[in-house]
């Protein structure tokens, strides 16, 4: 994408399932830098970005103004940003893993693993999970209790040559129902796994019909429901290709099915009804949960938040577009 993006676009997009989507985009500028932002969050009604070289930044849409709250640290760059109870929650991806909190003009360091590559943060009302790179062939695997301060971990082997992505923070997710999932891929594997916290001792794992290469599989994973979800992913080294970039899934993951995004796609989000998933090429969209995919919008894409028909999609270079979206759905 170009550094500069068009400050309003109308379109209408026509497709099979649906009359039409129409929808009105602007762009909003979160830095002047040219951090990209691979987290997105809604934190006391400001868009909260977690960035590659400015911090975690708040951003007020009515006045346009930022705010760092979580100052930038060496030890890497922010993959994602959640908030709970008010509360933020951020990590970092690099040499070393942090998990740090903010509240009140204050933040405090939690987890400092040496050695450790995050990649993905989701929580429960209870406690917050940490998804890491295999450490000594075995996924890095953290719940810390918000409450109690104590941590508990699980231990599931990995192959050689397979990690998850920290693309966008959505390489794992709570269910509904309180079960965990995530994804990983690699050369030597695509699976998703499905367990609860409750009891570690039974663990799903599930080949995925994604491409297999270095650099490859599954980089997101989304649920709406405890039996519906879909994953996209791809090989980043080749954008463009479409074989092997998405699978959907109606059993709670046990099997998938193959399909296909118009890309490599880092990013998944939405609901039953209209599914979005964003890479280096593009934004596609789904009105069939998952099942076919088709162009949205053209561009370079990091991560994606969906709000009750807003979406947004922070790109490279410090900005986020917003899409006002109007569904007309045939009956």
């Amino acid at each position: 994408m170009k550094n500069s993006i068009s400050c309003f676009v109308l379109s209408l997009i026509s497709c099979w399932s649906f009359g039409q989507i129409r929808f009105e985009s602007d762009t909003l500028r979160f830095t002047a830098d040219s951090s990209y932002s691979r987290a997105i969050a809604r934190h006391k009604g400001n868009l909260l970005f977690g960035t590659s070289k400015t911090g975690v930044i708040a951003y007020n849409e009515k006045s346009k103004t930022t705010t760092t709250l979580i100052p930038a640290t060496k030890a890497g760059e922010y993959r994602d940003v959640i908030v709970k109870q008010n509360k933020i929650y951020a990590i970092t991806s690099g040499d070393n893993g942090l998990l740090l909190s903010y509240s009140v003009g204050k933040t405090d360091t939690l987890i400092h693993e040496n050695g450790a590559f995050f990649d993905d943060l989701a929580a429960t009302k209870q406690s917050i999970t940490i998804l890491g790179d295999p450490i000594n062939g075995s996924f890095y695997l953290k719940q810390w209790n918000v409450k109690s301060k104590s941590v508990q971990q699980i231990s599931i082997p990995s192959f050689a040559e397979e990690a998850c992505y920290a693309a966008s923070g959505t390489t794992a997710q709570y269910l509904k129902g309180g079960d965990y999932v995530f994804v990983s891929g690699g050369a030597s594997a695509v699976r998703f796994f499905r367990f609860s916290w409750k009891d570690t001792s039974q663990v799903l794992k599930v080949d995925l019909p994604l491409v297999k290469a270095e650099g490859a599989g599954p980089f997101s994973v989304f649920f709406w429901n405890d039996l519906e979800g879909v994953c996209v992913g791809g090989n980043y080294t080749q954008p463009k290709a479409t074989t092997g970039t998405a699978c959907y899934t109606s059993d709670g993951g046990k099997t998938w099915t193959a399909s296909a995004t118009l890309g490599y796609r880092s990013c998944v989000t939405g609901n039953k009804r209209l599914l979005f998933a964003c890479g280096s090429t593009g934004i596609d969209y789904s009105t069939d949960q998952g099942k076919t995919w088709k162009a949205f919008q053209n561009g370079n894409f990091c991560a994606l938040l969906w709000e009750k028909g807003t979406l947004y999609a922070t790109s490279n270079k410090g900005y986020c577009v917003r899409y006002r979206i109007t569904e007309e759905v045939e009956r």
